[in-house]
């Protein structure tokens, strides 16, 4: 183990060689656009990316106190897109008085809000608490439509009423220049960027056995192996990304916790962070993050999906399993015999009901077969009575406990080898770990599995990459190290490919990955995104395996 440890540390430092650059902040310009409130005049500055707090306050000479006496959402950090206020210097000599026509009905604005990829007219009006007739009153907006960065004036509640009245209330701030805001068309995923270049920050979270305890070891191990999967992403991506400058942050979560890393400002800066590993860990850096308006990945922990309803920034990488039961349920045909056969009184009660439910959803007519395995070699006249002759009889079964799958295997192989019925089944992933299950029998009744996870050794991509870590690492690859090399090709591709808007275009993007499909979607415009993907297994009667996409 010290000895890979060692491999993998010289790599990432040739990685770093060719492809790091120091985090600098950036160039910070004094806006043209001004206001005044309450008779204090400000600058009105959009925070572009990189800026930071010590940044900009010395760029207009104000200390990090005012900015945040008169910005109280910094307390939560910075993030590009925000329009903050910073009061004018007394050196400069530049006016803010405006005139208003007598006839112009003034509106009062409380803020200006740039519009995030995943907030819609109805949420940001729930979250300055006004109507959404108000914000489109102030805006102008004839639809009610918005686009992604777009800046919205928000006025104060009740100003609609004002607006279509035509009287007039007593401003509180008033715009001296109008900021041209660029237009273009947002619903059209662009042409990727890579010859443009770029300079981007990743944080890696993971568990590297930092502390001395036998719990951390055992997980530094399957960890180190991650690392050197994301490690050989990195330098596919080096070689297709070219013009990228990208910083890779490692934090090992066995030494700092990850709220700890958070809070220290260590993460500030990411233009996305990948981690950490365990649902347990997530909440802390993903509010953190969501303050921050950083993506975070959640790369390896299946559980953990419920985060998107409350994090629009969040990336559930795990395939629920909700999502593998459905793709398995279309791949039944409408047209031939359904069985739907689980353990009576077993721990899969939750498991059946989601299964019928699907089922029923998807049209499907089917019989039901339910039994306790107690009741031994009586069941298989019950068994008979449900299949038929002369069409393929499509078996369901919705357990995960390995006595009771064997038992369905033995009944199902004496009606095939006794009356030649047509077979095809229908399982769960849990079945490829079952160690006293004649996997035979999978080939003979044609077994289909929907999968999260799943190598094809027989790929080419898969031998390159398998041949590479052995000559890197002296080693053989893991699931980890496959799950590693997909979240990073996949997620750090998108980065570069689109920059840091790229969660705009997340669901339409596709890359070709080594045991997984990303299919990410959102349930709801305010929530977080879930990956779909997953990958169809069926076992063949000539004892070989075939692997497909749903819908591709």
């Amino acid at each position: 183990m010290r000895r890979s440890f060692i491999l993998f540390l010289t790599l990432f430092s040739f990685i770093s060689i060719s492809c790091r650059a120091q985090y600098t902040p950036a160039k910070v310009d004094i806006s043209q656009q001004i206001t005044v409130i309450d008779g204090v005049t400000f600058y009105v500055h959009k925070v572009e990316k990189r800026q930071t707090l010590f940044s900009i306050s010395r760029t207009y000479n104000v200390s990090n106190d005012v900015l945040i006496k008169d910005n109280p959402g910094l307390e939560h950090g910075l993030k590009e897109g925000d329009t903050i206020l910073i009061r004018k210097g007394k050196a400069e000599n530049v006016s803010a008085e405006r005139t208003t026509p007598k006839d112009t009905v003034t509106v009062r604005i409380q803020a200006e809000h740039t519009v995030r990829w995943y907030e819609n007219l109805q949420s940001i009006a729930r979250k300055y608490g006004v109507t959404e007739a108000d914000i489109a009153a102030a805006n102008s907006l004839k639809d009610q439509k918005i686009q992604t960065r777009q800046v919205l004036k928000i006025p104060y509640p009740g100003e609609a009423e004002i607006i279509a009245s035509g009287a007039k209330s007593e401003p509180q701030a008033v715009s001296v220049t109008e900021t041209v805001t660029e237009t273009a068309d947002k619903d059209k995923i662009p042409e990727r960027k890579r010859g443009a270049g770029g300079n981007y920050s990743a944080s890696l979270i993971i568990p590297l056995g930092g502390r001395d305890s036998a719990s951390a070891e055992n997980l530094s191990g399957s960890f180190v192996e991650f690392y050197q999967g994301f490690l050989i992403a990195l330098e596919d991506l080096k070689n297709e990304f070219s013009n990228i400058n990208f910083d890779l942050r490692v934090f090992d979560s066995d030494r700092i916790a990850p709220s700890e890393t958070a809070s220290a400002g260590y993460l500030d800066g990411s233009d996305i962070i990948i981690g950490p590993v365990f649902s347990s860990q997530i909440e802390p850096i993903l509010s953190y993050a969501f303050r921050k308006g950083i993506p975070l990945v959640s790369p390896v922990d299946p559980s953990g999906d419920n985060f998107s309803e409350k994090y629009p920034n969040y990336f559930h990488v795990g395939t629920p399993v909700s999502y593998q039961q459905r793709a398995l349920i279309e791949s039944i045909s409408p047209e031939e015999n359904i069985v739907l056969i689980f353990e009576e009184g077993g721990q899969d009660g939750q498991f059946v009901q989601l299964t019928r439910q699907m089922l029923q959803d998807a049209g499907l007519n089917y019989k039901t077969l339910s039994y306790n395995i107690l009741s031994g070699r009586s069941i298989y006249p019950r068994f008979a009575e449900r299949l038929v002759e002369g069409r393929a009889n499509q078996i369901v079964v919705a357990s995960n406990s390995e006595a009771f799958v064997s038992d369905v295997l033995r009944n199902l192989n004496l009606l095939k080898s006794r009356s030649g019925h047509e077979i095809k089944l229908f399982g769960t992933p849990r079945w490829r770990n079952f160690d006293n299950v004649d996997i035979n029998l999978y080939h003979g009744m044609n077994l289909n599995i929907s999968l999260p996870y799943y190598v094809d050794y027989g790929s080419e991509d898969v031998k390159r990459f398998i041949a590479r870590f052995r000559e890197l690492y002296r080693a053989e690859p893991t699931a980890y190290s496959f799950q590693a090399y997909d979240v990073a090709y996949f997620f750090l591709g998108a980065l570069f490919s689109y920059g840091g808007d790229f969660e705009e275009y997340v669901e339409k993007y596709n890359r070709k990955l080594l045991q997984s499909d990303y299919k990410f979607i959102r349930r709801n415009i305010d929530e977080g995104f879930i990956n779909s993907g997953v990958r169809l297994l069926k076992y063949r009667p000539d004892f070989s395996t075939d692997t497909g996409t749903p819908g591709r």
